[in-house]
């Protein structure tokens, strides 16, 4: 009996809360983080957590991890956050997506980050499996990320999925979730560009984290659009470390983004012995003009090699003091 109440005197689960991501950008001048991608299901586990040992001790301050992008089978999103948080002991985002799950199934799933002390979700619809074209969500599922971020703000007020013999509204622990949405300062229409952002805001974003971005103009153009619309919170541009012209148009036609020729200049035609090192100077060139124009942070898209990644994070630690 004397052990139980010693048990039901501590949290109700022993993982410890999370650190907001509100918080750490609130304050710091200026942030660096990274995005690292779960291994293949079946591939081995130890070099994504190789990834972010390194890429800590670099100087990431938080990180994120994806949710199987493009519909791939890659599973473990939630231990390996998890990992980050309790073993090396910085905040995580955890990518979550809604794209084949019921309002039911986003519930029990969130209270599964709610019980391992998870707080940062960057919530996503996610993307369909690489070739399918014509993409509708499961009967009664969300068509749109806004949707998911609206249930995820419903949670943190305590109003759950009503359930007969439930508790009540009044009833019901509320979660305490960091809700992140992603946006697209390079969409070509300029209205929806904002309205698709704003409407997530509206229901409950938090914060912001661009997708490829190597354009300063192109996130100054956005940051004003958000100014002039009234919304307030803060965005993180993305962004990777590019090693050659090949390389970035490549880029530029498959996520549909801007790189403007001054950066395509800076860059080896092929990649060669250089590439990572030409690459890591024209990040940092970036970085700075970025910086200037206002970004809380930036937040590097790893893929799958983290030594670049790596390399720039240790140049630019000891310059953000």
């Amino acid at each position: 009996m004397r052990h139980f109440r010693k048990i039901t005197e501590m949290a109700v689960f022993p993982f410890k809360p999370d650190r907001k991501l509100t918080d750490v950008l609130r304050e710091s001048p200026f942030t660096l983080s990274a995005e690292v991608i779960p291994p293949r299901n079946g591939s081995e586990q130890a070099k994504v957590l190789d990834q972010i040992q390194l890429l800590t001790q670099a100087g990431a301050q938080f990180l994120a991890v994806t949710k199987g992008a493009g519909g791939s089978l890659r599973g473990g999103s939630l231990p390996i956050a998890q990992a980050i948080k309790e073993t090396f002991g910085v905040p995580c985002i955890a990518h979550f997506t809604c794209r084949d799950l019921t309002p039911f199934e986003v519930e029990n799933q969130l209270v599964d980050h709610h019980y391992f002390g998870i707080r940062n979700i960057l919530a996503l619809r996610g993307d369909p499996p690489e070739g399918v074209i014509e993409w509708k969500p499961r009967e009664g599922g969300y068509n749109y990320a806004y949707e998911l971020i609206g249930q995820i703000s419903s949670m943190n007020r305590g109003d759950y999925i009503p359930r007969p013999g439930g508790p009540g509204r009044d009833g019901f622990e509320r979660t305490d979730f960091c809700i992140g949405a992603a946006l697209y300062p390079d969409f070509p229409d300029s209205e929806k560009r904002i309205s698709y952002f704003e409407k997530k805001v509206l229901a409950g974003a938090q914060y912001g984290i661009t997708d490829m971005l190597f354009d300063p103009d192109v996130y100054a153009r956005f940051r004003d659009q958000c100014d002039r619309n009234g919304i307030t919170v803060p965005i993180l541009p993305g962004t990777r470390i590019l090693k050659s012209r090949s390389q970035a148009l490549k880029m530029a036609a498959r996520f549909n983004v801007t790189i403007p020729a001054s950066l395509l200049s800076q860059l080896p035609e092929e990649p060669g012995p250089d590439s990572e090192e030409r690459g890591i100077e024209v990040l940092l060139k970036l970085v700075s003009r970025l910086r200037e124009l206002g970004a809380p942070g930036i937040h590097l898209f790893v893929i799958s090699d983290a030594q670049a990644a790596v390399g720039a994070l240790k140049l630019l630690a000891p310059l953000l003091g």
